[in-house]
């Protein structure tokens, strides 16, 4: 007697769609759902509204900034909500090879197939593809850039707008825009009489001068920025202001750690230079005189002559992000090592507020307040009945800080992965590796609490005495921590939580700072101020790296 075959279940679908420009119609991803939903019928899958996933007028060339596959599409495979991601083609997915194949490990490692209309897509579908998809945007890149550089060699532009002319519609010409020619020559003219680029800038906004940006602050980096090295270029950089147009100096580099371009120096011999005398805004003579003073200043800072040693990005210290001038509410910036300052009355001249502030003594300031005041079961009882009077103002400024958090968590939660991923190479720096995972997850996890405070919307609402002192001994708890070991990127993160601001209030010459702390009175008594960080191994297995390479027996886990 035969023995009854097993019925098998009914898979779970998610459909993902995907259009790369805004000059396609936002009705590509109803058309590409509803061939979607054909093919599930002929395949038999089960589908649900709520596995519909899609990312508009994003390119497939890198996977940051898409939402709908980094983190609703993926956070599902991961629940284990799904059984099958279904696509109108691999290329809807990926462009590049990596990515690909990244995508296709971590559907694998979740149990989940990739099917097309066609289809299941096979490991050698999907290699054959990756290797298609990524050839196809590398040609498509050769012909734009084919394109570009023959209306080059007739004298035309294919980019948009500069400084100093304005463009002929359709036609790809430039002419010369009088009013801001007389601009740039009295730029070059004071810069060649070795007037120093930041008073330029001064004189230029004293005139009520629009600057490039149409905006009447200038940027002393907009006029020397750039050198020939690729880091971009500044006015006086511009070759076409004496009469050449120039392309292919440089060439953009995607960081597929980053999904950002960057640009590098381009092949000699894709260079091209056409001359155009009637574009001419500069003479020869004071561009040189003004490139003399240039090649001078240079020699003057950088001696040797050599290019400097790259340097890493700044270190974030414990307020960063929080601390804000009161004066115009902009960002108080490094002004040196210890010292900070308002940056647009530093940068921009548009504040008055030009008093410098000892760090230290802020964060030290801040850090009393902290453990004065929110430790207080009568401090924290006033600050939420005050709350009430600015709800409608809190709400729409936490509506817009939800979706930058959003993002900035969407774009670790992708770092993390990257970086996992690097150590299963046994060739990369393993301990760097490691102390960057360390910081991106305590950051991850922060971001995480700080998603759900701000969910929770401004609703005033009255706190248990007992919750309120547990929270203070939280608070304690956290100071201590910032005493013990400030460095630490958790307690930078959950200060950043707890605390909405710091604004720095002008105060005389020599005289005691004046400093307004505002707690994030939703954290009162809900936040978690030390959630559960992923150790390093957690993380690897989470993320689907079953292996790793260990460069020593004493290894520990972060």
């Amino acid at each position: 007697m035969g023995v009854a075959a097993k019925a098998q279940p009914i898979l779970r679908a998610a459909l993902y769609a995907r259009f790369s420009s805004d000059i396609q119609k936002d009705r590509s991803i109803e058309d590409q759902f509803t061939e979607l939903e054909r093919a599930v019928k002929r395949l038999g899958f089960k589908i649900d509204k709520r596995h519909y996933y899609a990312d508009r007028g994003v390119s497939a060339t890198s996977l940051f900034e898409r939402p709908g596959l980094t983190r609703d599409l993926l956070g599902a495979a991961r629940r284990g909500e799904i059984d099958v991601v279904l696509v109108e083609a691999t290329d809807r997915l990926a462009r590049s090879r990596a990515d690909t194949f990244y995508l296709a490990d971590r559907f694998k490692f979740h149990n989940v197939k990739l099917f097309t209309p066609a289809g299941e897509v096979s490991d050698l579908q999907l290699t054959f593809e990756g290797h298609s998809n990524e050839d196809f945007i590398k040609k498509l890149s050769m012909r734009v850039k084919r394109g570009h550089n023959a209306l080059t060699r007739e004298g035309r532009f294919a980019g948009g707008r500069c400084y100093g002319y304005d463009q002929t519609p359709g036609t790809g010409e430039r002419k010369i825009n009088e009013e801001q020619a007389k601009v740039l020559r009295r730029i070059f003219t004071e810069y060649a009489s070795g007037i120093a680029p930041r008073k330029i800038c001064a004189g230029l906004e004293r005139d009520s001068i629009l600057s490039p940006t149409g905006k009447k602050v200038w940027n002393y980096q907009g006029i020397v920025g750039g050198d020939g090295t690729g880091t971009g270029e500044g006015l006086l950089h511009r070759e076409l202001y004496r009469g050449k147009i120039i392309r292919n100096r440089f060439v953009k580099i995607k960081n597929s750690d980053t999904g950002k371009y960057v640009n590098r120096k381009g092949d000699i011999d894709d260079l091209i230079v056409i001359d155009a005398p009637h574009l001419r805004i500069i003479s020869d003579q004071l561009w040189n005189a003004a490139h003399a003073i240039r090649a001078k200043r240079r020699a003057q800072y950088n001696p040797s002559g050599t290019k400097a040693t790259p340097t890493l990005g700044r270190k974030e210290h414990l307020l960063s992000g929080l601390l804000k001038c009161a004066s115009c509410m902009g960002q108080m910036t490094a002004i040196t090592h210890n010292r900070i300052g308002c940056s647009n009355a530093t940068y921009r001249k548009t504040c008055d507020h030009t008093k410098s502030y000892n760090l230290d003594v802020i964060i030290a300031e801040v850090i009393e307040k902290v453990g004065k005041e929110l430790t207080d079961p009568e401090f924290l009882k006033r600050r939420i009945r005050a709350k009430a009077l600015e709800m409608a103002k809190a709400e729409k400024e936490e509506g817009a800080e939800r979706d930058a958090t959003q993002r900035r968590h969407d774009r670790v939660t992708l770092e993390i992965a990257r970086l996992v991923d690097a150590l299963a190479d046994p060739d990369m720096p393993r301990d760097q590796i490691k102390e960057k995972l360390k910081g991106k997850e305590a950051e991850r996890v922060a971001l995480a609490e700080k998603l759900k405070l701000l969910s929770k919307g401004s609703n005033v609402r009255t706190l248990p005495e007992a919750t309120m002192s547990a929270f203070g001994k939280s608070v304690e708890t956290l100071v201590k921590l910032i005493h013990d070991t400030p460095d630490d990127p958790a307690c930078r993160m959950a200060l950043a939580n707890l605390i909405g601001g710091v604004l720095v209030h002008p105060t005389p010459k020599k005289r005691p700072y004046d400093l307004s702390l505002y707690a994030r009175v939703s954290a009162i008594g809900t936040l978690n101020l030390f959630p559960a960080v992923r150790s390093h191994e957690k993380i690897v297995a989470e993320e689907g790296v079953t292996k790793f390479f260990c460069s020593g027996k004493n290894e520990t886990s972060i």
